[in-house]
């Protein structure tokens, strides 16, 4: 509840935030094609903008994501043979934990459609229990939300090679249906840029650099000391840096900043990743842990990887795809989707009993501590120790 003030509270159009009011302001002045255009985040706003008609688009914004988050309570509660009650209170501390959830964004929105696509071919592989129209109506409804799910590919692909092996495939009307209505309402971006409507947090126009570069000479600065970590130089430090030592002196894409410099993209691939874990257990504690230790001991056991250990995968895969390709700092917040199934992995796993009670005791006593330690921080930050 502390966190739920805390992050609602906070003054409205920071960050990404005021990317979303702005598309909402371009449906209102201009109309749904201009904006399509443009760009936009067609099933967010489709949602977020009936609500703008009656208040603020701010207010709009953070309200869908409440709602999402219901939702996405709700789909777990339909499963009441899957989860205890002590399901929801790390679900809740893990929420309280990352602000995002409750900001204008749509991360919300593709998380929750990540989650219950992955979550529904878990279940297809473990109970044989198989929802196909909603897990592929999740995805579609992700997929048309935000371009970050070309990066979950890889475990996207996997999941559909585990429905292929548990023969889910069937024709579904409503999945279809979603598709072909996406693909209508995106015929404006197709016809203007010649792909699917996405946000896009483009730079400003006077800058000649891009994103990547911008990302790319952050981690330069941070190694030599001349820039803080988890900070980013102005768009005109990296205009000058390029005017300085030519255009070629940093990497244009994701991509070539793989291969720009292997001995940094190696050192750097190492650094994140320990930053994910050391980062990823003040958000899960040991639930980001255990999928490690079980992946690995199936790993021993089986002498091969096994598709039931979805969520551990995906995980790991995850965590590493990420690590990899984002010279500077990874933001957690990628990370959600698997971050949440982790601890659907860890509650399954207590439930079967295979989670030691000193183990799951030690679990509580850290989840204490840092919800303790936390609501002191939040408590600080909204100076009420001063009143």
């Amino acid at each position: 509840m502390i966190a739920v003030f805390y992050f609602l509270k906070k003054p409205f159009g920071g960050g990404d935030e005021s990317l979303f009011i702005s598309d909402l302001e371009l449906i209102n002045n201009e109309g749904w094609i201009a904006a399509i255009k443009k760009g936009i985040s067609i099933p967010f706003m489709a949602i977020a903008y009936p609500l703008s008609q009656f208040m603020k688009n701010y207010l709009a914004l953070r309200l869908v994501n409440i709602l999402l988050l219901a939702i996405l309570f709700f789909y777990f509660y339909k499963q009441k043979n899957n989860f205890s009650g002590s399901f929801y209170g790390y679900l809740l501390f893990f929420i309280s934990t990352a602000g995002y959830f409750y900001l204008g964004t749509n991360d919300t929105l593709f998380f929750v459609g990540l989650i219950i696509f992955i979550n529904e071919v878990n279940n297809l592989q473990k109970e044989k229990n198989w929802k196909g129209t909603l897990a592929f109506s999740a995805l579609i409804i992700a997929f048309f939300t935000r371009e970050l799910v070309i990066v979950y590919s890889p475990v996207i692909i996997f999941c559909f090679y585990v429905i292929y092996k548990e023969k889910g495939f069937a024709i579904l009307r409503v999945p279809l249906s979603l598709l072909l209505l996406f693909l209508v309402l995106n015929i404006p971006s197709f016809i203007a840029n010649g792909k699917i409507s996405y946000d896009l947090k483009a730079p400003p126009a006077s800058a000649k650099a891009t994103w990547a570069q911008r990302q790319y000479l952050a981690q330069l600065k941070v190694n030599i000391g001349e820039l803080a970590n988890y900070n980013h130089p102005s768009w005109e430090e990296t205009d000058a840096y390029l005017s300085k030592y030519g255009e070629k002196s940093l990497p244009k894409g994701i991509l070539g900043g793989l291969f720009f410099d292997i001995g940094l993209t190696i050192e750097e691939f190492f650094k994140d990743f320990y930053f994910c874990i050391i980062f990823g257990f003040r958000q899960l504690a040991f639930m980001l842990l255990f999928p490690f230790w079980f992946l690995a001991k199936d790993v021993y056991r089986a002498r091969k990887m096994n598709t039931t250990m979805l969520i551990p995968i995906s995980l790991i895969m995850m965590m590493t795809i990420f690590s990899l390709i984002i010279i500077s700092f990874v933001e957690l917040r990628w990370l959600g989707p698997v971050f949440i199934l982790s601890i659907v992995y860890y509650a399954n796993l207590q439930k079967r009993e295979l989670i030691p009670d000193r183990f799951m005791i030690l679990n509580y006593g850290v989840l204490v501590i840092m919800s303790i330690y936390g609501s002191f921080n939040i408590i600080n930050k909204m100076g009420l120790f001063n009143l």
